[in-house]
């Protein structure tokens, strides 16, 4: 979550793993997709940039403060939400919910999905809704 607040692309993705599926089991971020000029590199770059901008409260401390409330993990993975993580002192529920037009407090969903992958804890999904 820091280096999506701090506009890090590059080690935010590091951090991510594409959820397992199909038969397929969830594949950590690597160099060549992270920091790669390709466009799978592109377009992890763009999105990651796009919840920088919703994320981020105005006028971020430097570097600023990100806590994640503790949540039962389950089977080597954990689930939080919008009202569990928190960026300066604010939750990030309240924060997304700043950068809005029209929307109301309980029309946004944010779930954020983590587990372990390879032996290391990774972020495996994540949802936002609005409206």
């Amino acid at each position: 979550m820091t280096a999506v607040v701090e506009d890090r692309p590059k080690e935010a993705c590091l951090v991510m793993a594409t959820p397992a599926g199909d038969g397929s089991p969830a594949k950590p971020g690597t160099e060549a997709r992270c920091g790669g000029k390709g466009p799978e590199a592109q377009r992890m770059k763009e999105q990651i940039h796009r919840m920088h901008t919703s994320f981020t409260p105005d006028q971020p401390k430097s570097p600023p403060t990100v806590k994640v409330a503790e949540v039962p993990v389950t089977d080597k993975k954990a689930t939080v939400d919008g009202d569990q993580v928190t960026v300066d002192g604010r939750t990030l529920k309240a924060i997304v919910l700043s950068h809005s037009t029209g929307v109301e407090k309980d029309q946004i969903g944010i779930r954020i999905e983590a587990g372990v992958v390879e032996g290391r804890w990774y972020v495996t999904n994540l949802g936002l809704s609005v409206g």
